[in-house]
């Protein structure tokens, strides 16, 4: 650990660290009869630039390249004694865009100087990686929320989490991923900073996008400094200059603005109110300028957003705070309103002591409160998911998040490139309070029944109560690279340090340590509680080396990227109890952890200009990428982590007393409750073994290979479309099992699926599963490894892209498609190991068997092989400010396969369905051997439903007024726009009459009124 920590601390002070990939202008100058010219001095000017001009000298092959480039507009300058200058002007860059400048020189004075304002570059043809960017300018002309999740809407390839329209939901926390990758591969950065928590791509840290230069998205083709083959999405935020310049946004909505989409159709399907707004706001101020003119800068900028939303379906409860009641009334005079409020401030500043060296800094800290006023949820109306009256949802609250940059480059020579950054962050402090003073001493209560509310049928409604838990999060990352440029090539070699450490969540829970469970008003079930008054705590280090190196021979370019990463662990003391369960405390004390993982990376691209014109290009790529990881996946590997901190028990309520009169330490059936699902609650040791080679070694962490084969074509000036081919497999899948338990230990039963339209094919078909042999019940010896020990499993991706870009004078037009089938393949595991589709609660392993479904439903072994349809995402913009009378006219379109397609598994991008069974109705014979009267089944093959399509619109109507430096907009954006009312939550459970009912439908048409005023 010494070692690590002085790493950082020298290397933030000292070191060449990578930061991240920025654009470049290469090429190669000739004379009038075809000979290379070595030695011409290569100029490019921007105002982006703070030096204000970047040089170097073509190499002896006559080659050059200026690298990273700010975005921004250039003029590039090519001169040698005895030939005329030349002068290339509007050259325009974004994210990492490499544009291809050539120039022939003709004898004469240098001081004679011919000058040429071309086409800018639109086609990369020296580069096989694949990106979308988005202009400042794009982002602030566009309709949208001014949130992140906002403009991951724009990018065809990009799969997000949640449904959001037009930022009625505030900043959601989304994660993002692309080609059926995993949750958590969609990164976040800011200015190459990663703002995920933990090890994650995303976090509740909400960064500030439309108050910046561009944001650009790299969906494939990452050589040795990619962290992930998902996609980043990078923000590059602004500098101060030598001007002060300055801007004010504001904007505002309420229920006036908003309309109404909820049919009859709808209506007669039980949904009767949707969510709807209450109020919205936004506002952000921001300013720049000089500290000291040429050589100190700043820019600072504050943002202070809300939302007020009611909540489809749920009214404040009448019986909430009354310890007599243990029922939800709702009072239809009170819809339930849920809140959020968001407030940041922060601040760049940017030094340049020397010509030759920068230094800049920034810090942002963020404080945000959400459900703190009153609360309620409704968009949990999944198997898993939340549901809950205003006093049964807990507050989410962050103060502070902090995430902060120190940064320093130094071109040496024209050739020679240093950088060194220090990452700060995200730093968290995180969880939430104590809402209600009842809290701490009432139960709270989940129904699992159907529940009507106002017509709406309900299920798995929580109320009466909530937890509270409390985090801290500190995360450091440092980097480092030193670039090599001889005109052909252009190297880098760098390193990568990155430290996680979690105080994962204390929670706290009411006196008696209990949840319960009813149906229909009637309980059943109860969960008890082990892990109040606990210390958990996770430390992470993950240290990369790297190599790239772009070798251009003439059209031809290749790439080539070598990555070394190691994984190791930590854990400090950590501590369960005491409390009511756990008597006595378990203490852990510190130790290292078992991981110690080494993989090897490498990663290998071409591209080829076909025609030699710099206007098409054919490009392949090939990458090998480890999955990412994080803290929250270390509970495993913890010492404290294999307590089991919570167990469920069947319970009859005799005489209905609402209290389990029973000896609630006792593992096994006694007095009115059923024995414990997990016998180890409350205790030091689980019965979990791992395979050696899953935590040390080389090459052992899940990965992913990642092809990548297109043609991007100029299909006229400033026009380009661009065609990619994806495939993507994964290797070394992690399975659990348990090994006390084989076929034989289960007696199988098959439940007959009813006929019904609304299923697939018609319904009426049978399906097998499997109950643990009463004998066998409650037996563990989990075992974890890879598939390959275990059976077999294997997972791919194949897909195609479809890009289109025209950047006109005046009009700005992005979009495309993406389409792609995912397949998932378990069957070896399954047929070895029929556990890992059993729940934990009846003898299995299936929340965390298969790396690929979960739920506390029993997967039928019928479902082992699952593939998705082709699914499609469409997705495009248009901005067009219309000449002389100053109007703007822009909007944007998105259409999604469902809205709830959010994950990347074949089972969460379909519809399900969860029928509760009695053994009465499967061929079974007895009663199930946790004692409980009805067991969940999953009934729907995965990748065999899928919701309404979502098609939606939105508009902006802006008018510029300009008086001397000042420019207004004042606009009006229209979300929705054709007011659709599809579908983004349906009821899947229990499957029954209302099965398939839209439970949440899109937001419904509203209006924003916003002015932004810049000087």
């Amino acid at each position: 650990m010494r070692w690590i920590k002085a790493l950082v601390f020298v290397s933030a002070v000292v070191a060449p660290t990578a930061a991240y990939a920025q654009a470049s202008i290469v090429g190669a100058i000739r004379d009038t009869s075809g000979a290379v010219l070595p030695g011409v001095t290569v100029e490019a000017s921007s105002p982006a630039l703070i030096e204000k001009t970047r040089s170097v000298v073509t190499s002896g092959t006559g080659q050059y390249a200026i690298e990273n480039l700010r975005p921004g507009t250039y003029t590039v300058t090519f001169s040698l004694a005895g030939f005329a200058s030349f002068k290339r002007e509007g050259i325009e860059l974004t994210g990492t865009f490499i544009a291809n400048v050539n120039a022939e020189l003709r004898v004469g004075g240098v001081a004679e100087t011919v000058t040429v304002t071309g086409e800018t570059p639109i086609v990369d043809v020296t580069s096989a990686r694949t990106q979308q960017t988005l202009s400042g300018d794009t982002v602030a002309n566009v309709p949208s929320s001014r949130q992140y999740f906002a403009y991951t809407q724009l990018v065809p390839a990009i799969n997000a989490q949640g449904n959001d329209v037009g930022g009625a939901l505030g900043p959601i926390f989304s994660v993002f991923q692309v080609h059926g990758g995993r949750r958590n591969e969609g990164q976040v950065l800011v200015d190459g900073q990663s703002a995920g928590f933990q090890g994650m791509g995303v976090s509740s840290y909400v960064p500030e996008v439309a108050n910046q230069e561009e944001v650009t998205f790299s969906i494939s083709g990452g050589l040795g400094e990619a962290v992930t083959g998902g996609p980043q999405m990078n923000i590059v935020g602004k500098q101060g200059g030598n001007m002060f310049a300055g801007s004010f946004f504001m904007n505002v909505s309420g229920s006036s603005l908003q309309g109404n989409n909820v049919t009859p159709e709808l209506k007669a399907q039980g949904l009767t109110v949707n969510s709807s707004l209450k109020k919205l706001w936004d506002l952000n101020p921001s300013l720049g300028g000089p500290i000291v003119r040429d050589r100190l800068w700043f820019f600072g900028t504050s943002r202070y957003q809300g939302n007020r939303q009611y909540v489809a379906n749920i009214f404040v409860n009448k019986n909430a705070g009354d310890p007599t009641k243990w029922t939800y009334d709702p009072d239809f005079t009170q819809q339930a309103v849920d809140d959020g409020t968001w407030k940041n401030g922060s601040v760049r500043l940017t030094w340049q002591p020397t010509p030759r060296n920068k230094i800049n800094g920034w810090v942002d800290e963020q404080y945000i409160c959400q459900h703190c006023i009153q609360g309620g949820s409704f968009s949990g109306q999944t198997f898993t998911g939340l549901v809950a009256s205003p006093e049964g949802q807990g507050t989410t609250e962050n103060h502070p998040n902090i995430l902060g940059l120190l940064n320093w480059q130094s071109p040496v020579t024209s050739r020679v490139l240093l950088e060194a950054s220090w990452g700060i962050g995200p730093y968290f402090w995180w969880g939430s309070r104590q809402k209600d003073p009842f809290d701490a001493t009432f139960i709270p209560v989940q129904d699992d029944g159907l529940l009507n509310i106002g017509g709406t049928r309900v299920s798995r409604l929580n109320y009466r109560g909530a937890n509270w838990s409390g985090n801290r999060s500190y995360t450091d990352v440092v980097q480092g690279s030193l670039s090599y440029v001889t005109g052909s090539h252009t190297a880098k070699f760098g390193f990568r340090v990155h430290l996680n450490h979690a105080m994962t969540p204390d929670p706290r829970y009411n006196d008696k340590q209990l949840k319960y469970n009813f149906r229909n008003g009637a309980p059943y079930q109860f969960t008890m509680y082990a892990d109040q008054a606990s210390t958990q705590q996770q430390k992470q280090n993950i240290t990369a080396i790297y190599a790239q190196d772009r070798w251009t021979l003439s059209r031809l370019t290749l790439q080539g990227g070598l990555r070394f990463e190691r994984l190791t662990d930590y854990f400090p003391q950590q501590q369960i109890g005491p409390n009511i369960f756990v008597p006595n405390a378990l203490v852990f004390p510190d130790q290292e952890g078992p991981r110690n993982l080494k993989d090897i990376q490498p990663r290998f691209g071409v591209s080829y200009d076909l025609l030699g014109n710099g206007r098409t290009a054919a490009k392949f790529f090939l990458g090998r990428y480890v999955t990412t990881t994080n803290t929250t996946e270390e509970g495993i590997y913890s010492p404290a982590g294999r307590v089991v901190v919570s167990t469920t028990r069947a319970w009859t309520d005799a005489n209905q007393d609402l209290v389990p009169d029973c000896n609630l330490l006792n593992t096994a059936a006694n007095s009115e409750c059923g024995p414990m699902a997990n016998p180890f609650f409350g205790q030091s040791f689980f019965p979990l073994a791992l395979d050696p080679g899953i935590t040390s070694g080389w090459n052992k962490r899940e990965y992913s290979w990642d092809l990548t084969a297109g043609i991007a074509q100029q299909v006229a000036p400033r026009v380009s479309v661009e065609v990619d081919y994806i495939r993507r497999t994964w290797g070394n899948l992690l399975y659990t099992v348990n090994r006390a338990t084989t076929l034989a230990d289960f007696d199988p039963f098959v439940f007959n699926v009813p006929a019904d339209t609304k299923l697939p094919r018609g319904g009426n078909y049978s399906l097998a599963f499997l109950d643990t042999k009463p004998a066998k019940f409650g037996q563990f010896d989990n075992y974890r490894s890879f598939s390959d020990a275990l059976g077999g499993a294997f997972n791919r991706f194949n897909g195609v892209d479809v890009t289109v870009s025209a950047r006109l004078r005046n009009l700005t037009i992005q979009g495309g498609t993406s389409s792609g089938n995912a397949i998932e393949d378990e069957c070896g595991v399954a047929a070895q190991h029929p556990d890992i589709y059993v729940p934990a609660s009846n003898g299995g392993t299936l929340s965390t068997g298969s790396p690929f479904i979960g739920s506390t439903a029993q997967w039928p072994a019928a479902f082992c092989h699952r593939e998705s349809t082709w699914l499609t995402n469409v997705k495009g913009l248009v901005t067009y400010a219309v000449p002389k009378v100053e109007v703007l006219v822009s909007g944007t379109f998105h259409s999604l396969p469902y809205p709830g397609n959010n994950f990347p598994s074949v089972a969460n991008q379909s519809l399900g369905g969860v029928a509760t069974v009695t053994a009465a109705q499967t061929t079974l014979g007895r009663g199930f051997s946790n004692g409980q009267a009805i067991t969940f089944l999953n009934i729907v093959e995965p990748g065999a439903l899928y919701g309404e399509r979502l098609n939606d619109a939105d508009l902006r109507f802006g008018k510029i007024l300009k008086y001397s430096r000042t420019r207004t907009l004042v606009a009006l954006d229209i979300f929705n726009v054709f007011n659709s009312s599809t579908p983004d939550v349906y009821s899947t459970s229990p499957y029954g009459a209302t099965y398939l009912n839209p439970l949440n439908i899109t937001a419904a048409r509203f209006a924003k009124i916003s002015v932004q005023f810049d000087f």
